[in-house]
């Protein structure tokens, strides 16, 4: 989008960021990391509708609590059904130049659910068909109400409860769990199906399965 290549460039020439990531990119690929000191680079762009009409405006900020982080695309969204927060975070070298074509690589994703304004429940996985339309399928999974896996099970009950919500509908019992946002992250890209494997083992190991907040059962 024009408005993200006008940031961009003007970061660039302030701090010549993108012209070592494309070096990065052309020369060690997607299977590595770009290294980085102090505060982290986000790229933020937010859309969003005004008077009728979808907006776009992008900024920069220093991330001071994630620090040695590689620089990053956020972009921060409205669910039009759900009126929820919705932000996609992406590794700002897999969008711009000097970067392998990723279509038909494999991809590491979190989706993040938050519940209740507070909690945030976290679901890794892999795929090659594209992580967001991956999320749409775990999202009609769980619609249909016959999974009774944590990730699905959980998705369900909080997409009602929201839907409910909004509908003003009331219940005898306090809703337990209601969708108030949702976060969607590009962990790795540009993996063979074996590496990917092992990078959503470490991450399921260490963030989910441990975690009280993990959704992941394997």
């Amino acid at each position: 989008m024009e408005v993200i290549d006008h940031v961009l460039i003007a970061l660039n020439t302030k701090v010549g960021l993108l012209d070592r990531l494309v070096d990065h990119n052309k020369i060690k690929g997607p299977n590595s990391t770009f290294e980085t000191n102090g505060p982290q680079i986000i790229v933020v762009c937010d859309k969003y509708l005004a008077s009728g009409n979808f907006l776009t405006t992008a900024s920069v900020i220093l991330d001071n609590g994630s620090s040695g982080l590689p620089p990053a695309l956020h972009i921060n969204l409205q669910s039009p059904s759900l009126d929820i927060p919705q932000r996609i975070e992406i590794p700002l070298r897999y969008v711009i130049e000097g970067m392998i074509p990723l279509e038909g690589t494999h991809i590491v994703y979190l989706h993040a659910l938050q519940i209740n304004e507070s909690e945030i429940f976290v679901y890794y996985g892999i795929t090659k068909r594209g992580w967001m339309k991956r999320f749409k399928e775990h999202v009609r999974l769980a619609l249909k109400g016959k999974s009774e896996r944590k990730f699905p099970k959980l998705l369900r009950e909080a997409i009602v409860e929201r839907m409910n919500m909004l509908l003003k509908k009331t219940e005898s019992k306090p809703a337990k769990n209601i969708l108030t946002g949702s976060y969607h992250v590009v962990c790795a890209a540009g993996r063979s199906k074996q590496d990917a494997v092992d990078i959503e083992k470490y991450l399921i190991k260490k963030r989910s399965i441990s975690q009280e907040e993990g959704l992941n059962m394997i």
